[in-house]
């Protein structure tokens, strides 16, 4: 394994990452109120339609990690392909250099805070490229019911559901595979019990019981009116088979790589079984927008910088 480029740092890193649509942005507030520093409040990026209370998600980490997908042939929704030891690639090592930079510079790392983190849904896909840059001591994995999931992304993306279940598949699996002592929050649970949530994370990251200044705090944060799409229970004779895989994994809450057969997880996790519909092609067209974007938001920056304070919001993320 690559030794990470940034070594040293004094400090533990905290990464909460999880399936789109699956309640990441609550739980990364809730990490945050718990003492985890998430750097400058001008990284984060803004509040947007389909998350009014914030994403909480470093906007230059999105932009990096829609950048890197789009290198390597994908999308957050038909990821590439990414074979053991994809991460290694010194191809990637420009990559390396700016994710460095971008930590060092957001999370504020000279100052060595004593528990530093940031969150992306996309680092489940990502996150053996990130430990070749920072040593992550622990990944929260935010995980809901994949029919939820399936909703969601149904209304917002009109995304079928054999597609969103795969997708669901592919961001667990890959979690688990990468970091094995992943801990799960279940997104039902920051709603319904949130004290004993809270309790549980602050305990396995070392930091005080949530006291009630802090309860109060993540429970405004917190809007179950936003939780548009509860799964009610039907029997898995009727779920698309790809989704019946799906609820195995899910195990109404208490998931379990382990319920389907190992040699068809690890495919699953690394990208070998395309999405329903082959949409590959598609996939590589739309990876060469994302990079031509990027491109061009990069270059709009710069300019910016020459004539004045940066404008405009950043876009919502998926």
């Amino acid at each position: 394994m690559q030794a990470s480029v940034l070594t040293g740092v004094g400090t533990r890193v905290v990464c909460v990452t999880g399936m789109h649509r699956s309640g990441t942005s609550i739980a990364a507030r809730a990490v945050n109120l718990l003492g985890v520093s998430f750097g400058t409040p001008e990284s984060l990026m803004p509040p947007g339609s389909d998350n009014p209370r914030g994403y909480w998600e470093n906007r230059a980490v999105k932009e990096l990690d829609d950048e890197l997908l789009a290198l390597l042939g994908g999308t957050w929704d038909v990821p590439p392909v990414l074979a053991q030891g994809w991460e290694l690639d010194v191809a990637l090592d420009p990559f390396r250099t700016q994710a460095a930079m971008i930590l060092e510079r957001d999370l504020e790392l000279a100052a060595a805070p004593s528990l530093v983190g940031w969150k992306e849904p996309r680092l489940s896909l990502l996150l053996p490229f990130w430990r070749t840059v920072i040593p992550i001591d622990t990944t929260v994995l935010v995980v809901r019911d994949p029919r939820e999931v399936a909703a969601s992304l149904r209304a917002r993306n009109q995304m079928p559901v054999a597609e969103s279940a795969l997708l669901w598949l592919r961001y667990v699996l890959a979690v688990a595979a990468a970091a094995p002592d992943y801990v799960p929050v279940r997104h039902r649970d920051l709603i319904a019990d949130l004290p004993r949530t809270l309790a549980l994370l602050a305990e396995h990251l070392g930091l005080r019981p949530p006291d009630a200044s802090t309860l109060a705090a993540v429970d405004e944060h917190l809007d179950p009116s936003l939780r548009h799409h509860t799964a009610a229970p039907r029997p898995l004779a009727d779920e698309h088979p790809v989704l019946q895989l799906a609820l195995a994994v899910w195990n109404e809450g208490d998931v379990d790589v382990t319920a389907i057969p190992t040699a068809l997880a690890s495919s699953l996790a690394e990208g070998w079984l395309g999405s329903p519909g082959n949409r590959h092609a598609e996939s590589l067209a739309r990876a060469e927008s994302v990079e031509l974007r990027e491109r061009l938001r990069k270059r709009n920056r710069q300019l910016r910088a020459l004539s004045g304070p940066e404008a405009g919001q950043a876009e919502p993320t998926p």
